[in-house]
């Protein structure tokens, strides 16, 4: 049997990218949700990046941190926000390196 290497995920860098997806997921820190970047331009068009993210929503969570890069402002207190509205949002994303050497969406900022 025969097998292929893959690449891992997206390397460490700067991608043109649309949000395509967030997706519910439990980890071993409870409940959060995946949030999905696919990459639009250059050799690693396809390719895929995600950021886990809890599903806390306030200012000091790092999913409110997407939300104001998808709604181009804060969301008010209360407000109640649909990730599904952002599908297909374009922009760029950045891609870091975690301590264990895998790697991650680390931001997004929207262009359309």
């Amino acid at each position: 049997m025969k097998f292929i290497v893959s690449r891992g995920g997206l390397t460490v860098g700067t991608y043109a990218a649309k949000f395509v997806g967030a997706e519910p997921i439990t980890n071993d820190y409870g409940k959060a949700v995946s949030l999905k970047f696919e990459v639009i331009s250059g050799d690693l068009a396809g390719q895929t990046g995600t950021r886990i993210c809890s599903l806390t929503l306030s200012p000091k969570s790092r999913l409110f941190e997407f939300v104001i890069a998808f709604e181009g402002g804060k969301p008010e207190a209360g407000e109640e926000i649909d990730l599904a509205g952002y599908f297909g949002a374009t922009g760029m994303i950045v891609v870091e390196q975690t301590p264990s050497g895998a790697t991650r969406v680390a931001s997004f900022l929207r262009i359309s």
